[in-house]
């Protein structure tokens, strides 16, 4: 199994509204969050992360984003889901704030995301492509 990822992006971002997201902008943006359901906190869609917090709004996160070559070990406590993306260029993503950072996934296409908190306050996002290889 692999033990590292490819690249990685370290970034703050402030949490506002109880929600933030990591974006493509190569098409239309399509999560849809639930807000009233606690026990959600990860939703995706096209070109679309979106994480709501159950936190204090507004505050500040630590977010990792990791590009893995292949499926990770599951996280203790991890979340997975798909996300279809247009370019493969995903940003970090407050509601009101300048955008945090961005990484380069490799390009277009369907990727499987595992999200988890390691501690309060800090969200990582391990993403690979499920075929293997670029997307």
């Amino acid at each position: 199994m692999t033990t590292s990822p490819l690249h990685r992006l370290e970034t703050t971002v402030l949490v506002d509204h109880h929600s933030f997201d990591l974006l493509d902008d190569g098409g239309p943006q399509e999560a849809v969050p639930d807000f009233a359901d606690p026990s959600r906190w990860l939703f995706t869609g096209r070109n679309a992360i979106t994480v709501v917090s159950q936190d204090g709004s507004p505050h500040p996160a630590r977010v990792t984003v990791e590009l893995w070559p292949a499926a990770p070990d599951p996280a203790p406590g991890g979340v997975r889901a798909e996300v279809q993306l247009d370019s493969g260029d995903l940003e970090v993503n407050p509601l009101v704030d300048p955008d945090a950072g961005w990484i380069d996934l490799g390009g277009p296409g369907m990727y499987e995301v595992e999200a988890y908190q390691p501690e309060d306050g800090h969200y990582v996002f391990r993403i690979w492509n499920p075929a293997g290889g670029p997307p």
